[in-house]
């Protein structure tokens, strides 16, 4: 039951780019994060149950591709209509009159470069700036079918791995921000620890099952909290974007395996649809503002985020309901699992 969830997490992010903080903390960092995890755990569940053989994972590529780009080109198109029309002060536009358009487009029509702005300087012509974080997700797509490859062993390894470039990170030897929230090597993590709900997840077939498993999760994230209090005491947890971060997951993993025992709900499942949209066109209601087509996004915080639930709406119901029958149709009925679960069936969804 992650829909309600989802659509919560997506309207921090909106909030956290008009400028609106939580205790002196970024929701939407925290946000993304939890997203993170979401992905993992999702995914994970996504080629466990559909996508059982590595000569299959195409279909599941192209199932992927089918669920991010029609709203995001939906949102692409009315961007690039408003700034052809408008004239918008931002530094993520500032760009467009001295780079060519064939780079413009490449880079936001691929996504995954958006995810390297700081090495590549395309920040200047972000026409959808959250869409950084669908760069991560993008690449942990590609490569989640071959880590399920991997033995336990080495799945742990990778994420120990991910894990300590995150630690390195957070204590400013590297960049925090760019290594501990941005970047796969410093995430990847996050969205394994996901993927290991999902397998606690599936084996929990009864409330035994769940304690043991909300155990083990309390024993991998006890280390990551003192973690935490150690960066705190030698002044580097206020290093962007360390306690975000650290909040997302320590609060996230356990609301995700809290929720994933609660039986489907249409309305929650209405709701899930337009968290995606509302995160992709929330920039575009603040554009809007700055043109001065609508009252600033700062102004008038409730409307701004009406207005994004409202084209959450227009991209599902007029552009991505269409195709998910296409999505469906891609994935195979052998399983791995023996799944019964509501919570397994939603996250293959």
């Amino acid at each position: 039951m992650f829909g309600t969830f989802r659509l919560l997490l997506a309207i921090a992010v909106a909030l956290s780019h008009i400028g609106i903080t939580v205790a002196g903390l970024n929701p939407g960092v925290t946000a993304v994060a939890v997203f993170y995890l979401i992905s993992g755990f999702m995914m994970t569940g996504l080629l466990r149950q559909h996508y059982t053989s590595i000569r299959v994972v195409h279909r599941f590529y192209l199932d992927r591709a089918l669920r991010i780009y029609p709203q995001y080109l939906f949102v692409l198109v009315l961007t690039i209509t408003l700034v052809s029309l408008a004239s918008i002060d931002s530094v993520y536009l500032s760009g467009l009159e001295v780079r060519s358009y064939a780079e413009i487009l490449l880079a936001n029509l691929a996504i995954i470069p958006l995810n390297f702005f700081m090495f590549t300087g395309i920040h200047d012509v972000t026409l959808i700036p959250p869409a950084w974080s669908l760069g991560a997700e993008l690449q942990f797509y590609l490569l989640l079918p071959f880590v399920l490859l991997l033995p336990a062993r080495g799945r742990l390894l990778l994420m120990l791995a991910s894990l300590l470039v995150f630690m390195v990170a957070s204590t400013g030897l590297i960049n925090s921000d760019w290594y501990g929230y941005r970047l796969l090597p410093g995430i990847l993590w996050v969205f394994l620890l996901g993927g290991w709900l999902q397998e606690r997840v599936v084996q929990s077939v009864s409330r035994a099952d769940f304690y043991a498993a909300a155990i083990q999760l309390a024993v991998l994230l006890a280390p990551l909290l003192l973690w935490g209090l150690w960066l705190q005491m030698r002044g580097q947890l206020a290093l962007p974007f360390n306690r975000e971060v650290l909040l997302g997951v320590l609060a996230g993993a356990p609301a995700i395996l809290l929720l994933a025992q609660l039986p489907r709900h249409r309305f929650d499942e209405k709701l899930g649809d337009l968290s995606y949209g509302t995160f992709l066109a929330h920039f575009l209601v603040v554009w809007l503002g700055k043109a001065e087509i609508l009252p600033s996004a700062q102004s008038q915080p409730l409307l701004f985020i009406g207005i994004s639930l409202f084209l959450g709406v227009i991209g599902f119901y007029l552009v991505e309901r269409p195709v998910v029958r296409w999505r469906r149709r891609l994935r195979s009925t052998r399983t791995v699992f023996s799944v019964s679960k509501p919570s397994s069936r939603q996250a293959a969804e």
